[in-house]
């Protein structure tokens, strides 16, 4: 029995192409755009989709995305062994899943208002005295 290769086949990727334009789409859209869009296609498809993201830097959120809705076993069957697995994981990591769903925008630091304080000036003087008389 021949083993199975750990990447899909050139041949085995062709008969499921993915569009350019539903890639941008996804990238663009708000969480229920992606839902209608993702609604759809089926689980190998999502699949697909998430084992193309993954190799580009950019889209790497988006795979995670996408496939927090598939299954483990289509994932390594889209996907290949490795990488397929390493995606189910990674997608099941919630706080990787809510950044990428809302990002936190970075806040301004709160100051306190500036207080003003006033100094008896004869306690300053008698001080500065003290200072020079141990020198």
């Amino acid at each position: 029995m021949a083993s199975t290769p750990l990447r899909p086949t050139a041949a085995a990727l062709a008969r499921y192409p993915i569009p350019a334009g539903l890639i941008a789409s996804l990238y663009r859209a708000d969480e229920g755009e992606f839902a209608a869009l993702v609604a759809p296609l089926s689980e190998y498809a999502r699949a697909r989709i998430a084992a193309y993201c993954v190799e580009k830097e950019r889209l790497h959120l988006l795979a995670l995305k996408v496939a927090s809705n598939c299954a483990e076993a289509v994932l390594v069957k889209a996907a290949g062994v490795e990488i397929g697995a390493a995606l189910f994981a990674q997608s099941r990591v919630e706080e990787v899943i809510q950044t990428a769903l809302h990002p936190v925008p970075a806040q301004e630091p709160m100051t306190a208002p500036m207080q003003i304080i006033e100094f008896a000036a004869a306690d300053w003087m008698s001080d500065a005295d003290e200072c020079s008389e141990a020198a």
